[in-house]
């Protein structure tokens, strides 16, 4: 393994050696032997007709090296309209990177404040205004899963305090430089690392479909997958490496080699299963049924990757974001990202963020039912009705049917 590779897989164990000391049932173990042996006989028959067709599994079908540069949708500059807004530098910078920060938006106090509030919430009501259902909740507390990582999904649209920290104008007016005037936050949630926990795998999306049959968000125009939506990460305590900083590869938006690779990967995934050995068929079905969320998913791609496409992160810059408490970062969720495991003996990292993108583009479209891998298996749930709160301008357009958040009363 190389120096790079070492470096990006510091603080993450491989999927080998998580299966060899993770146990599944015997019901579990019989499903995913079954399907695999089903798979292998299944290749031997329809392998040779896909090829003679023409439609044998390409893992790297469609995959492109070089995405381009983005065009900045704002035109607000601080040079002209002073505040919060950016700087023509920033500006630079951010086509450059695809980071902006980390700059203030709490003091100290605030965001000590915020966290304690937010953890006051997951503990008192969050299971009560949760998009999860009882089977999820029930899944996630029995594999020690159940957390304000889960539970705090879009909550910010139904709780004033995190509603004002969302749409605050240290937020909203650097977004506006970016991304126009007309700006949703479509989503919420939070990012808590306790100590001993591992890091969060490297991955990179778009306009993301995660586990979905379709992408979440999608243009009403041509526009970048970069700036398809921006991120937002709000330190709510201090965060190093120490207690799981996130990691970044600068400028990484470029390209989309990684999530193609996902993306072909999801659309054709028998063909997938039938280009592996037995071996790697049993560990990609134990990976995709059975762990929770979808790190690990990203990690068995990494792998695949490595191995395929050597030189995808060759000659990459990462990045270390450590953040004070009340700092944030602005980021496309293109640029592939990642956070150190909290190697500390009692301190909680703890981080609010939100995702914005523009009016004028759909959210939730198409109606089907999400899934939130779990490992008990996949859980359906329904996001497609869930509000995006108003941040700035006109919040509704003529070109969707997007479902806009009034103002919580508590």
């Amino acid at each position: 393994m190389s120096t790079k590779d070492t470096f990006m897989m510091d603080g993450y164990e491989s999927l080998n050696d998580y299966w060899a000391k993770t146990k599944l049932s015997l019901l579990q173990k019989l499903k995913v032997h079954t399907v695999a042996i089903f798979i292998t006989i299944f290749k031997l028959i329809i392998k040779p007709i896909r090829f003679i067709l023409g439609k044998n599994f390409n893992l790297l079908s469609n995959i492109d090296e070089d995405l381009g540069e983005f065009e900045i949708l704002g035109s607000k500059r601080k040079e002209e309209f002073g505040e919060h807004y950016l700087t023509q530098p920033e500006i630079d910078k951010f086509i450059s990177s695809g980071i902006h920060g980390p700059f203030r938006v709490l003091d100290t106090m605030e965001a000590e404040n915020l966290a304690n509030e937010s953890d006051e919430l997951f503990r008192k009501h969050f299971h009560e205004t949760t998009i999860f259902g009882k089977d999820i909740l029930s899944s996630l507390k029995a594999s020690g899963d159940y957390s304000i990582n889960y539970l705090g999904f879009f909550q910010g649209s139904k709780y004033k305090r995190l509603w004002d920290v969302l749409v605050h104008p240290k937020l909203s007016q650097p977004l506006q430089s970016i991304l126009g005037d007309d700006l949703l936050c479509w989503r919420s949630q939070f990012f808590e690392k306790k100590p001993g926990q591992e890091g969060t795998f490297w991955h990179q999306t778009g306009t993301f479909r995660e586990s979905d049959e379709k992408p979440k968000l999608e243009p009403t125009r041509p526009t970048h997958p970069a700036i398809a939506q921006l991120s937002v990460w709000i330190a709510l305590r201090d965060t190093n490496k120490e207690t799981g900083c996130l990691r970044m590869i600068e400028g990484s938006f470029r390209d989309g080699r990684f999530e193609r690779i996902v993306t072909n990967i999801q659309d054709d995934l028998t063909g997938y299963l039938m280009s592996l050995p037995y071996s790697e068929i049993t560990k990609t079905l134990k990976t995709i049924w059975y762990t929770t969320g979808n790190f690990k998913k990203a990690q068995l791609v990494f792998e695949k990757i490595k191995k395929k496409v050597p030189s995808l992160f060759e000659n990459v810059t990462i990045r270390d974001l450590e953040m004070k408490a009340g700092e944030a970062i602005i980021f496309t969720s293109l640029n592939t990202h990642a956070s150190y495991a909290n190697t500390s003996k009692d301190r909680v990292r703890l981080a609010m963020a939100g995702r914005y993108t523009r009016s004028d583009v759909h959210i939730f479209k198409h109606e089907s039912i999400s899934v939130l891998p779990t490992k008990s298996g996949g859980i359906p749930y329904n996001v497609h009705k869930e509000p995006s709160i108003p941040v700035c301008g006109n919040p509704k357009h003529s070109k969707t049917n997007n479902i806009i958040a009034e103002y919580p009363l508590s």
